[in-house]
Order: C-alpha cells, then sequence, then structure tokens
C-alpha cells in the first residue's frame, strides 16, 4: 500500500522535502507513520506532542490505521497574531 506524506512548516525543513511517498506491506497507523520518519530525522520527536495530524485533509487520531491511497499531513504548532 502507497501512502502520501506531506510536512509542514519546520517539520518539512527538517526533513528535507514537503512532499514523499511511502510504502509498506501492513497498515501502520499514523502514529507508526511519524515514528518511521523521526528515526529517519531524529529533530522530529521533540515536535511529536505538539504536531497534529491529518488524513485525507480532516484532523485525525494518532492511532488511525492507514489506508492505501491516503494523504497524511503532519503541521507544526502555529503562532502569530
Amino acid at each position: 500500500m502507497r501512502v502520501t506524506v506531506l510536512f509542514f512548516g519546520r517539520l518539512k525543513e527538517l526533513t528535507g522535502h514537503p512532499e514523499h511517498s511511502i510504502e509498506f506491506t501492513d497498515a501502520p497507523t499514523i502514529e507508526h507513520l511519524f515514528a518511521l520518519y523521526a528515526a529517519r530525522h531524529p529533530e522530529l520527536a521533540k515536535y511529536r506532542s505538539s504536531v497534529v495530524a491529518s488524513r485525507n485533509q480532516e484532523f485525525t487520531a494518532w492511532d488511525t490505521p492507514l489506508r492505501s491511497g491516503d494523504e497524511v499531513a503532519f503541521l507544526p504548532p502555529v503562532s502569530g497574531g
């Protein structure tokens, strides 16, 4: 199964790309997906508690299982006024 992953803001800077596709043989959760990228880019781990995840353009829980063709976005905290 193939999943498209989008990174925004600081997360995009840390991973070096705004979009990536990844193949799985099983059905991982969003948490598992983030952990895979955090293993490749250790700086991501410190953002885990403040990152919001979406699946197919809807906010979702970290334990949501993924399906082939899903688009997952990881959004860092935003501040401003």
